[in-house]
């Protein structure tokens, strides 16, 4: 179907608009934050995604979307930089007020062991591709910003719980449910092995784009305020 590329991206933003009037986190209050933050996220996020669509390092079905596209990327793609870190940073605003009295130093501690181990798990277990490589270096800078800025103390815990709506659209996305995977990608260019049917990679890159809005979105807040 033409509009199934479309129809998961507005399913993943129904419930962040509609629990945005929620009267503990008022999220449609920082609705300006979050959009800036990732429409600038966006930015080098799209050329990426542009030149690997380029190269055929990934592609998209033409059964599955609308065919309308802007500079070689389907409007479904640029949608989903926009919508998927707006939907995330909703998790993050209630995981912010839910847990605002629980010490996650440990949790967070094992949180940054743990993507950089994951990292050099990847790159070892088979020749890395382009993907690999690229998702390697751009997680360990995402990483870095992250580890320096110990105020924001809610942002791993929330990325591992964006962790299970991310892997229920990714796997849908890739192939889990329809006959031929919506987004493919060129198996030369990833390591062998797939979690379910999601590339190994799709979690570091999934790290760099939604904590790196995280980051700027707390930036914005605290500059507004």
């Amino acid at each position: 179907m033409k509009w199934t590329y479309l129809l998961i991206d507005f399913a993943t933003l129904f419930f962040p608009v509609v629990l945005s009037f929620e009267s503990k986190v008022y999220y449609f209050k920082s609705w300006k934050n979050a959009l800036i933050s990732a429409l600038i996220i966006a930015i080098p996020f799209l050329i990426w995604d542009s030149l690997f669509t380029e190269w055929r390092f990934w592609g998209f079905n033409e059964d599955y979307i609308t065919g309308i596209k802007v500079f070689n990327l389907p409007i479904e793609e640029i949608l989903f930089f926009i919508i998927i870190p707006f939907a995330c940073t909703f998790i993050y605003e209630v995981v912010k007020y839910y847990f605002k009295s629980y010490p996650l130093n440990l949790f967070n501690k094992l949180f940054l062991f743990a993507i950089p181990l994951y990292a050099i798990f990847i790159s070892l277990i088979d020749t890395p591709g382009y993907y690999t490589l690229s998702v390697v270096i751009s997680s360990s800078i995402i990483l870095t910003w992250l580890a320096s800025q110990k105020k924001y103390t809610k942002i791993p815990l929330a990325f591992v719980i964006c962790f299970v709506p991310f892997f229920i659209m990714n796997g849908i996305l890739t192939g889990a449910i329809t006959e031929e995977p919506v987004v493919w990608y060129n198996e030369s260019q990833i390591i062998t092995g797939r979690i379910g049917t999601i590339p190994f990679e799709d979690v570091l890159y999934n790290f760099t784009l939604l904590v790196a809005n995280m980051l700027l979105f707390e930036f914005f807040q605290k500059r507004n305020a």
